[in-house]
């Protein structure tokens, strides 16, 4: 199984994750795709943002059902379109998106997102993280290319590929 990432941890009560993926696509098509709410919807969570340093960032997870979720407030800490957004987030700490174009005057845009989340919180739930971040980076793609998570399915359609992942980052910390 290919892994996206890894983690640093920093002594049983926080993490640093890093994951990188490439996708076949523009950095302004995928600076879109984190930041504008039609499409965070369809790969990762509802938003409310105001896109400047210091603005909100807060997302509501739409993995369980409708009217049962809350929103985990945050804020814009670093900001530079379409190369780079940082922040906050209340349950999952910092989080930095960047975007790198690939194949300069190729045929067809690559960029490669690089996403490092430091973390607080008992080491035990850094696989379980990257394997959520691994996950979501996966429906980035189907959303990229037209498709959607069906959220209603998420909790059964998802679970074995979730336990799957996490056993493989598990294996493949440090311990």
């Amino acid at each position: 199984m290919d892994l996206l990432g890894d983690a640093v941890l920093h002594g049983g009560d926080r993490a640093t994750l890093r994951l990188a993926r490439e996708y076949p696509h523009s950095v302004a098509t995928l600076w879109t795709a984190l930041t504008d709410r039609t499409l965070t919807r369809l790969w990762w969570a509802d938003l409310r943002a105001d896109l400047r340093p210091g603005g909100e960032f807060s997302l509501e997870w739409l993995t369980g059902p409708p009217g049962e979720l809350e929103w985990w407030p945050g804020q814009i800490t670093a900001f530079d379109p379409p190369r780079l957004l940082e922040h906050t987030n209340s349950e999952h700490g910092l989080l930095r998106w960047e975007l790198e174009p690939l194949d300069a005057g190729a045929l067809r845009a690559r960029t490669r997102l690089r996403l490092t989340n430091d973390l607080e919180g008992e080491d035990a739930w850094v696989p379980m993280s990257l394997a959520a971040w691994h996950l979501h980076l996966e429906q980035l793609e189907v959303a990229l290319d037209g498709g959607s998570v069906d959220w209603s399915a998420w909790g059964t359609a998802t679970n074995l590929r979730l336990r799957e992942l996490r056993a493989a980052y598990a294996a493949h910390l440090p311990h």
